[in-house]
């Protein structure tokens, strides 16, 4: 035990100064064990039992069975939405809600949302277009462009066993 190797001699084998120590360090290592854990609270990556707390403080009120990441991507969209708003602070958003696999531009007076990762519609798009919704002037239309699979992309390219692991939402019009 470090803390009575830190003790003068005579008071080294004292049974009270043990006991004593022992008490301390069990309330020293507990102490430990919640300051990582609120350290871990500090990000939204790690975000967890602090997180209600965050939402309230944002005004945030989470949809019913949410998932611990959505719920994270929805408040760093929040964080991220404040200040002057630029395309470089509505792809902040974005950013938060899909780690980079949406981009977003500006043209012909159009806010334009490219998903660049998956196939198909995302299955919570609802909260980027809230996010996005409450970053944006209200005037500024949005369109929204999805990835999809095309003829070219699997005709001769894909083998039957690759195809039988495509869903259909990946396809144009497909629905699941």
């Amino acid at each position: 035990m470090e803390l009575v190797r830190n003790l003068p001699q005579q008071y080294r084998q004292d049974p009270l100064v043990l006991a004593l120590a022992d008490a301390i360090l069990g309330v020293l290592e507990d102490q430990s064990r919640q300051s990582l854990e609120i350290r871990a609270q500090l990000s939204l990556e790690t975000i967890t039992w602090a997180l209600a707390i965050e939402e309230r403080a944002a005004g945030i009120v989470p949809p019913v069975g949410a998932t611990l990441e959505s719920r994270r991507s929805v408040l760093a969209a929040r964080y991220r939405s404040s200040g002057k708003v630029s395309i470089e602070t509505i792809q902040a958003v974005a950013d938060a809600w899909r780690n980079g696999e949406v981009e977003v531009g500006f043209a012909g007076g159009r806010i334009q949302v490219t998903f660049m990762g998956d196939y198909g519609v995302p299955e919570d798009l609802q909260a980027l277009q809230e996010a996005i919704g409450r970053t944006i002037p209200a005037h500024l239309p949005m369109d929204y462009f999805f990835r999809y699979l095309l003829i070219r992309e699997i005709h001769q390219v894909k083998t039957l066993t690759q195809m039988q692991q495509l869903t259909l939402k990946q396809f144009a019009g497909g629905r699941e």
